[in-house]
């Protein structure tokens, strides 16, 4: 189709073709106005594609866009529409599962070396490094017991509706789904009890018996420290009924220490500049800088209630293996509890992304459908 002498004083020249299109602008001074169209096909077409061409080269530069070839059949192409998703699906499945493997052995490697710290630390302070391990009906009965408190207030926290009201349990939530998405989607049930198998025995070795235990230790252990009448060992050696406080100042200082390291470790920096759109209008420019306060204040919440949870955490296995003296009864509770609530986020992840590939086939097989009718 070709368009030329437009009702205003230039001239547009524009050419077409089935599978490829070029188009170009040549100003030209006219006193009349005509509008035609013809099919491209014969000599005509030829001679007003190379006039079109020819308009193209005089103005500016011509932007060549190449055209989606059309299919003869509807079935067909959706036919092969859906194999090409598909193989493509696999592979990012295949990539999934390679990804999967290799956080699986990364977080293997880091327990496992928190456990061997757990017990270097244990071998200088002169402590039991097994932290009173003795496997037991009661240490059983106790990790689940203790268990359902931190598992039923997490869960209330991640609940759809509070999220919707609450900025910090919408926080806390955001966090959880980024560490689900970022090192746990993609593995296998064994992967996901495997990897918080080594978590909760890893992390009790090192935070509980290795380092509250030392610091315990510290408070209560010679008589050296006892004569010193100075700080908290003096407090806790003096008067006999706070001796048990030491144990719980030990706790309260493993706690700080676990929030602290899983600040440093897991928060992302303050971006050094933010790009946005310009807008024009003062309406515009207000409602920007709205967003990017909100946007602000939400990572801000992200970095507190994070760490701060975790430190919660570790205070109440550290108060758990006071009272039990087997650390087997925190690491059962802390295997449970990451098991129910990581669990109960990836079934959500994996629940949103089953209907949205649903919603996708359905999308495309109306498509394919319509495709049908229209031939």
């Amino acid at each position: 189709m070709e368009l030329g002498k437009p009702l205003s004083a230039h001239r547009c020249s524009y050419t077409a073709t089935y599978t490829h299109c070029s188009i170009g602008f040549s100003p030209r001074v006219v006193r009349t106005s005509w509008i035609r169209a013809a099919a491209e096909g014969g000599d005509g077409g030829a001679d007003r594609r190379r006039r079109g061409a020819s308009f193209a080269a005089d103005g500016p530069r011509v932007v060549e866009v190449a055209a989606a070839p059309v299919a003869t059949s509807g079935g067909a192409a959706g036919a092969a529409g859906s194999a090409g998703f598909g193989a493509r699906d696999a592979e990012l499945a295949m990539w999934d599962k390679l990804g999967a493997v290799v956080r699986l052995s990364y977080g293997i490697g880091i327990y496992g070396a928190m456990a061997l710290a757990g017990r270097f630390i244990c071998q200088m302070a002169g402590i039991d490094c097994t932290g009173g391990f003795h496997p037991s009906l009661t240490a059983l009965v106790e990790g689940l017991g203790y268990a359902a408190p931190p598992i039923m207030a997490l869960l209330f926290i991640l609940d759809d509706e509070v999220v919707k009201y609450s900025p910090h349990a919408r926080a806390i939530r955001d966090v959880e789904d980024e560490e689900l998405r970022s090192f746990f989607c993609g593995m296998s049930p064994w992967q996901f009890i495997l990897i918080v198998a080594a978590s909760s025995i890893g992390e009790e070795l090192f935070y509980r018996a290795a380092i509250q235990g030392a610091l315990a230790d510290i408070f209560l252990r010679s008589t050296e420290l006892m004569k010193d009448a100075r700080g908290i060992a003096s407090l806790s050696g003096i008067v006999p009924p706070l001796v048990p406080f030491a144990q719980t100042f030990a706790a309260v200082i493993t706690a700080a220490l676990t929030g602290t390291l899983y600040y440093v470790a897991t928060t992302p920096k303050d971006p050094t500049y933010v790009v946005t759109p310009a807008m024009r209008s003062r309406t515009g420019r207000e409602n920007l800088k709205k967003l990017f306060a909100a946007w602000y204040e939400r990572r801000q919440m992200r970095k507190i209630y994070s760490p701060l949870l975790e430190g919660i955490l570790a205070f109440y296995l550290g108060f758990e293996w006071i009272q039990t003296d087997n650390i087997l009864a925190p690491m059962i509770t802390h295997g449970i509890y990451s098991t129910v609530v990581l669990g109960h986020g990836l079934w959500k992840i994996h629940d949103h992304r089953r209907r949205l590939r649903q919603r996708i086939q359905k999308v495309r097989s109306e498509g394919s459908s319509s495709a049908d009718d229209t031939l």
